[in-house]
């Protein structure tokens, strides 16, 4: 088992990585990625989650392109719902997310409750 320090001396340096990459993205894609990040913590398990950060932050850098022509805009990336976006994403990854466990619990629990009627 890993020292507890190291996990979040590695979490923490991993953040820091992110944001700043996440500093180098045009004002309004960093705009949003600061929207969907602070969305998309509340569901967040553990430094796991980082993965998820960086997938959304890859999106961005790749329509960031070159300057050659012109960029999307975020609404062409994020669809027109924000919120659809962002669970569409953190359903690929169950294990980064505690309310995939809570619903998983519920829908457990249900087939107890289906099963001893």
């Amino acid at each position: 088992m890993k020292n507890p320090l190291d996990l979040i001396i590695g979490s923490k340096k991993r953040y820091n990585a992110y944001k700043k990459v996440k500093a180098t993205l045009p004002d309004d894609y960093r705009e949003a990625m600061d929207a969907l990040e602070k969305y998309m913590w509340n569901f967040a398990k553990n430094d796991d989650f980082m993965d998820v950060l960086n997938d959304v932050l890859q999106m961005f850098q790749e329509n960031v392109g070159d300057g050659s022509t012109p960029r999307p805009s975020v609404r062409s990336i994020v669809g027109e719902d924000p919120v659809e976006f962002a669970d569409e994403i953190m359903a690929q990854y169950p294990n980064a997310l505690w309310i995939i466990n809570y619903r998983n619990k519920l829908r457990d629990a249900m087939k107890r409750v289906e099963a001893n009627a």
